[in-house]
């Protein structure tokens, strides 16, 4: 039996962001119905971030990998993703993204020639944050001579353990399920969709979003709670990738030769649907805004009416954490809609799309 609604509660103030001008969000080109909101900080401590991961990656790893990072001529992606980041938080959590988004960049290097090497640049992400996170002390100190992902968990751990190890867990369930998952083939819409929630890692990217705002760690019933909040957020936040991603997976597709199948959700909307892909990208764009539009009524009723928190629950329940996590979480996707339509990471290059076109 649910008990009676914890009440709207306050608004949840803006501490240290500032509001994206309508013309700014207009020239994006952004397909998002979701607030843009963008942090003080601007872009001066994650472009730190991305420059000191750079030089770290090159003494542990070597070269880092081909393509961009979070990098855009347009600001980096944790500024705009992580508008309410606490500001001791920031430089983390760019380098954070920063990381993953290269790890993704060594798979598809790797699976350009050789699919099962693809695979083990994700089975290289698991051992990273697995075998590294469980032979790792809760000491917040690292040491020169540790691993360069083993010092980025000392650093979590210094600014917030609890959320720190939240944080971690997340990152191993990401790290082993997409290295079990990579090479299965979806055959249809609906598979892959359900597929992709998991696989583009959103849990883990919340999670992010979570520890800068520092709203981690969350209680088996607040997650109950947020889950179908974040599903949404998630669908439309995997399928924005997809969206943008497009161009530049096709254009690789064909100077390959056009053998197989690319591997993105346009693909199986053409098939499902026997359309081309200006009609499947549409389809696409108006699959994602009805998550966000699904999304923005929950959460309307969540202040309108207030959170229902079960009877049984109601001792496990912090609502306002909660709501910051939820808070975060759509901004994490609204942001990184906003920098997807203008990251060189998928707009220019060869394959010859215009930012925000």
């Amino acid at each position: 039996m649910a008990s009676a609604p914890a009440g709207p509660g306050p608004t949840l103030p803006f501490r240290f962001s500032k509001p994206l001008l309508p013309a700014e969000v207009r020239a994006s080109g952004t397909l998002t119905l979701l607030p843009l909101r963008m942090h003080s900080m601007e872009d001066a401590v994650a472009s730190t971030a991305n420059r000191d991961l750079k030089e770290e990656w090159t003494a542990a790893h070597g070269k880092p990998p081909s393509g961009a990072a979070c990098e855009s001529p347009h600001g980096h992606l944790a500024p705009f993703a992580l508008p309410e980041c606490l500001p001791e938080r920031m430089y983390m959590c760019a380098y954070i993204m920063d990381y993953m988004l290269w790890h993704d960049n060594l798979a598809d290097d790797d699976r350009d020639v050789d699919k099962s090497k693809g695979m083990s640049a994700r089975q290289t992400l698991c051992a990273d944050f697995k075998g590294e996170t469980n032979s790792t002390s809760t000491s917040p100190t690292p040491h020169a001579s540790e691993s360069l992902e083993r010092r980025m968990i000392h650093h979590l751990l210094a600014l917030d353990q609890p959320a720190a190890s939240a944080l971690r867990q997340e990152w191993e369930r990401y790290a082993t399920y997409s290295a079990e998952t990579f090479a299965k083939e979806f055959l249809t819409l609906d598979e892959y969709i359900a597929h992709r929630f998991y696989d583009a890692g959103l849990l883990l990217y919340y999670a992010v979003s979570g520890f800068a705002t520092a709203c981690l760690p969350l209680t088996p019933a607040e997650q109950s709670l947020a889950m179908p909040l974040i599903s949404c957020l998630g669908h439309a936040c995997a399928l924005t990738n997809d969206y943008y991603s497009w161009d530049k997976e096709f254009a690789a597709h064909a100077a390959a030769g056009g053998h197989g199948r690319v591997y993105n959700c346009v693909a199986l909307i053409m098939v499902k649907y026997n359309c081309d892909i200006d009609t499947a990208r549409e389809l696409l764009r108006e699959r994602i805004q009805g998550y966000e539009r699904q999304f923005q009524e929950m959460w309307l009723d969540w202040e309108e009416n207030g959170v229902v928190v079960e009877a049984e629950d109601e001792g496990n329940v912090d609502v306002e954490r909660v709501r910051c996590y939820v808070r975060a979480a759509m901004f994490a996707t609204s942001g990184s809609a906003y920098w997807h339509a203008r990251a060189p990471r998928y707009n220019g290059g060869e394959w010859g799309r215009v930012a925000g076109a």
